[in-house]
């Protein structure tokens, strides 16, 4: 109620990220043990699940891919779960507002809300930085609460803001957030395979772009410019 006194609107007519809209989602799935099957599905290869329909702001979506995203944000037991949602899982052009991918935090640790957003919003002065807001979600119809409504960082999201959208790029996920194999960019020799605990390749090529990126750090910090 104090949001919608003070100007935030639901629902999203022009930018998806405005930060004074709160974006109104709605999935549905045919499979009543859903939960269970996207629990399944995060414990092995963190595939999606596929949902009947998702209605973003009124705009229906079939045939969409969801799964539970996170690590420490994320809890088999939790009611409330981080959500990726894909838009283009089946339908290869479907977007909204020329967005394919939905990421939903569930405020894990934050009895705000408003952590994400608010710090996407100073650090967007500083660096580039994904834009946030806020979404309602519904799930078969049960309302699971407010979720941060984060822009995705991809080809797009890289294209936007370094001129590329095929260049390499990786995300730091290390495999176990507890083994000690953080992303922490020390150089780990020339093999690739050193370095798969710790990030996750998200483009086409190339694992060399990284190691060099460690073995200069390590060794030529010199040359770091280049």
């Amino acid at each position: 109620m104090f949001m919608l006194a003070s100007g935030i609107s639901l629902g999203a007519q022009t930018n998806f990220y405005a930060v004074d809209t709160i974006q109104v989602i709605d999935i549905t799935f045919a499979q009543p043990n859903w939960d269970y099957q996207m629990d399944t599905a995060k414990a092995g290869a963190d595939g999606y699940i596929l949902a009947a329909q998702c209605v973003v702001n009124g705009v229906v979506f079939d045939s969409v891919g969801v799964k539970f995203k996170g690590n420490s944000s994320y809890d088999s037991s939790r009611a409330k779960n981080p959500l990726h949602i894909k838009l283009d899982y089946v339908r290869t052009s479907a977007t909204y507002d020329g967005h394919e991918d939905i990421k939903l935090g569930n405020g894990f640790s934050d009895p705000s809300m408003i952590r994400e957003v608010l710090a996407y919003e100073i650090l967007r002065n500083y660096m580039a930085a994904p834009q946030c807001n806020f979404a309602r979600v519904t799930i078969n119809g049960v309302y699971y609460g407010l979720f941060s409504n984060a822009e995705s960082i991809d080809s797009e999201f890289n294209s936007d803001h370094f001129y590329s959208s095929t260049n390499s790029f990786f995300k730091c996920t290390p495999q176990n957030v507890l083994s000690g194999q953080v992303p922490n960019l020390l150089y780990l020799g020339a093999d690739s395979a050193n370095y798969y605990t710790r990030y996750e390749i998200k483009s086409v090529y190339s694992w060399k772009d990284l190691i060099g990126l460690c073995d200069t750090l390590a060794n030529n910090y010199s040359q770091l410019d280049t």
